[in-house]
């Protein structure tokens, strides 16, 4: 198979094909991190068709000596994050959409117990809840690490900061989240007990 490097090369020597096999082999993912910041299904593929516009126009800044897949991803991650600046305003994810199909193949949950999928789908809701009230910085990390399942180098690459910056990034991201999550079940009565740790 052709690397994601020599398909860059190729776009950019004309090779319209090459272009089209990159789209193919990264609309998934791209829309993914897309609709994970975002939070809206239609914007996210407005935002998504955006993102691969700016890969074609923008494909001579790609560096071939490096991976193609952090540096599409910072270019829909900082796609997604002029859009929220622009809009001054984060729309909350429409749960019904999230749920009524994976995301880049990514399995519903299975179980025969209805008692528990409804219980694993309704913590899925708060997080997903908990991670739109987040600072843009920190969604961003939470999603490219634990939605996307990047690991810091990557998000680091993804990024342009340090390793280090996003170790940073994470432990407090998930710490804020942590604060979220048991606010609000202590404003619903609930007192379970949340790990930032895990």
């Amino acid at each position: 198979m052709i690397s994601d490097e020599m398909l860059a090369w190729q776009t950019l020597s004309g090779d319209i094909a090459a272009y089209e096999e990159l789209v193919n082999r990264y609309k998934n993912r791209v829309y993914a991190i897309v609709y994970r910041i975002i939070g809206h299904a239609q914007e996210a593929e407005d935002l998504t068709q955006e993102v691969f516009l700016t890969v074609y126009e923008k494909m001579y800044q790609f560096d071939s000596n490096k991976k193609f897949a952090p540096w599409i991803y910072r270019i829909a991650t900082n796609t997604s994050i002029s859009s929220l600046r622009k809009r001054k305003k984060v729309a909350l994810v429409n749960f019904d959409e999230a749920y009524s199909a994976p995301i880049d193949g990514c399995a519903l949950i299975k179980s025969d117990d209805p008692h528990s999928v409804y219980e694993q789908q309704e913590l899925h809701r708060e997080i997903d809840a908990a991670i739109m009230a987040l600072p843009e910085n920190y969604r961003v990390v939470i999603t490219l690490r634990y939605q996307m399942d990047l690991d810091n180098q990557e998000i680091a690459d993804s990024l342009g900061i340090s390793k280090e910056n996003v170790e940073v990034k994470v432990h407090r991201a998930r710490k804020a989240l942590q604060k979220i999550l048991l606010n609000r079940r202590s404003e619903r009565g609930i007192n379970h007990e949340l790990s930032a740790n895990k």
